[in-house]
């Protein structure tokens, strides 16, 4: 068991070092590494906008149609009541 471990930590702290965005390695070298970066990026901020978007949007009908209730309350008060008052 020893000798597995250590050949396998010998294994380790010999290789080579491997990135883990094949983009992020070649930046400078070619051209298309900074397009599919600059992809990335946009499809990583999309679902972002795209929830703060359906958010803002949700807020902003709640509002206005609060609006819209709180006028009508006003509306119907200046009105007569339906149910006729005795005196």
């Amino acid at each position: 068991m020893f000798s597995l471990m250590s050949l396998l930590l010998k294994s380790m702290s010999t290789s080579v070092p491997a990135f883990a965005c094949a983009v992020c390695g070649n930046l400078g070298e070619d051209p298309a590494a900074g397009a599919i970066l600059a992809g990335t990026g946009l499809l990583s901020v999309a679902p972002i906008l795209t929830i703060g978007g359906g958010i803002y949007y949700v807020y902003r009908k709640t509002k206005v149609d609060r609006g819209a209730a709180s006028d009508s309350d006003a509306d119907s008060s200046s009105t007569e009541s339906p149910m006729p008052v005795s005196e």
